[in-house]
């Protein structure tokens, strides 16, 4: 889901060859969960359960 959401606010993301680790917009290497909070941070994700 952070893939999705970063990618369609114009974010470069790439995965490494086993998908284990994500770069985004050519910087660090950062795995699932530091993909997760970065989009987080970033006010890109609504969160779970909350209706709009």
């Amino acid at each position: 889901m952070a893939v999705t959401v970063l990618t369609s606010r114009g974010h470069t993301v790439e995965p490494d060859v086993d998908f284990e680790n994500w770069r985004v917009a050519g910087g660090t290497w950062l795995t699932a969960g530091g993909l997760l909070a970065l989009a987080i941070r970033l006010c890109l994700n609504s969160g779970v359960g909350r209706l709009q």
